[in-house]
């Protein structure tokens, strides 16, 4: 382990000593001058891929000894502990549940002006944004705090007084539906955010009921548990990036939360089962979208934009965009795995793809982190003075009613130096979990290694693409 840790150490510090000359930042438009050009940075970020890969062939040698066991119980029936985790994880409930109905309300009822509404900024810039960060780092804490999930366990047991409605549905659910329901569901959000009119409080107040309402209906029909963990969006994604995280939150059937294990980050995604093809497509969207999300706002965009939207329109071209990019990298990764089959001869190209693709969680995580972290501290004062006035009626509840976007809390440098180091980190540990992952299903250390080097081109690949998005300035919103 201290030898891995000494990897990742070694990689940052080559990452650190390649640091740009005249780059622009991403979201803040402002130039400065830097050492040397970005495109030996960008070699330089390369090439800490590439050797953070050789150390870990040269120390770990059979496998990565991450054990799984070591992993500390924060929270069980034998820790003196419990009651005070338990007594804040209710009070965090009911604050879940109070913010998700204030969204709704204030969607309704409220100001359509979505910076003097609550609703807007809490839905993309504190909970999109910044409980999207937080996932990662600690963990899949939405699996207890889902205001949906709290009010559909509170009906069960206490209005139909029936708690097995949690673990069995009415229907067992269907084969055919696979991962479709998480497809469809994080296209359409995805749309909805980039091209729908989404910050309109009133459409987002629509958007959040109607989706209410079908989990209510799908957690009925298919029981709760199978559809959070099978069906519902927003449960499978928070899950797969918590796998991340520090932290294990183990529920029952019943879905009352047991135990919360202090771990290694990565162990999490070499625990998560190997899904389907399908699921390898809605994992590959989230990748692509985050891309997308960054790319349409750069130059390179708006200039295919101007070719496109005379003749098919902005919304149509965008909405094409959104399914192209995620159709490249879904190409893309099948062609590696492809190679990696004919070089090893042990594992077909499905079954390499469906092993390999929680390798590539952590350059999403880095990416979406890199992405939003100006935004999020800049754009995320937005939630303060709304605070006080959730509605827009011009109250001043708790005195922040007058608050100024402080846009000095971070700057251009100091955000694109931390960009940079998340992305490169992100990417270590994609080569982390690969290398654990290929230990797995392949007979000899010898296979395993060889199979990683098309991946490493492919993560290469993809940390260059990731770092000249961040280099862009905005010009698109």
């Amino acid at each position: 382990m201290n030898k891995l840790i000494f990897s990742i150490i070694f990689a940052i510090f080559t990452t650190w000593i390649s640091i740009p000359n005249k780059i622009y930042a991403h979201g803040f438009g402002e130039r400065y001058d830097l050492p040397i050009p970005l495109e030996y940075f960008l070699i330089g970020g390369s090439l800490t891929i590439i050797l953070s890969f050789v150390i870990l062939i040269l120390f770990t040698n059979n496998s990565i000894n991450i054990n799984h066991n070591q992993s500390r119980s924060i929270l069980s029936p034998n820790n003196m502990n419990t009651i005070v985790i338990m007594i804040l994880t209710n009070i965090l409930k009911i604050i879940s549940v109070f913010l998700f109905l204030l969204t709704i309300i204030s969607g309704f009822i409220g100001s359509n002006n979505p910076i003097e509404n609550f609703s807007a900024p809490f839905i993309w810039i504190i909970w999109w944004v910044g409980f999207g960060i937080l996932t990662p780092i600690i963990g899949d804490f939405w699996k207890a705090l889902n205001p949906i999930k709290i009010i559909y366990i509170f009906l069960v047991n206490n209005v139909f007084k029936d708690p097995e409605m949690i673990n069995k549905g009415k229907y067992p659910y269907p084969k055919s539906l696979d991962s479709w329901p998480l497809i469809i569901s994080f296209l359409f959000f995805a749309w909805f955010e980039n091209i729908g009119n989404g910050s309109n409080p009133f459409n987002l107040a629509i958007l959040i009921t109607i989706y209410s309402c079908a989990s209510f209906v799908m957690m009925y029909l298919y029981g709760a548990k199978t559809w959070l963990e099978r069906g519902d969006v927003f449960s499978v994604y928070y899950h797969i990036m918590g796998s991340f995280g520090i932290f294990k939150l183990t529920q029952n059937k019943y879905l009352r939360t047991t135990n919360i294990q202090i771990r290694f980050p990565v162990v999490g995604l070499t625990e998560l089962k190997t899904p389907s093809i399908l699921f390898v497509v809605f994992h590959i969207i989230l990748l692509g979208t985050i891309s997308f999300d960054g790319l349409s706002e750069t130059k390179f965009w708006s200039d295919i934009e101007l070719l496109f939207i005379p003749v098919l329109g902005k919304a149509t071209t965008e909405t094409i965009g959104i399914i192209v990019i995620p159709s490249i990298f879904y190409i893309l990764l099948w062609l590696v795995c492809k190679i990696v089959a004919m070089i090893t001869l042990e594992k077909s190209t499905e079954e390499i793809l469906t092993s390999f693709v929680f390798s590539l969680t952590p350059i999403a995580i880095a990416y979406h982190i890199a992405h939003y972290l100006s935004y999020i501290l800049i754009t995320g004062q937005l939630i303060i003075p709304v605070l006080s006035d959730p509605f827009g009626y011009g109250w001043d509840l708790i005195s922040t009613k007058n608050y100024s976007l402080n846009i000095g809390i971070i700057n251009a440098k100091n955000a694109w130096y931390s960009s940079v180091i998340i992305i490169v980190l992100g990417h270590i540990f994609s080569v982390i979990v690969s290398h654990i992952n290929a230990i797995k299903i392949f007979s000899t250390n010898k296979l395993a290694i060889k199979s990683q080097i098309p991946f490493l081109i492919l993560m290469i690949f993809y940390t260059a693409l990731s770092l000249w998005i961040i280099a862009q300035p905005i010009i698109n919103h």
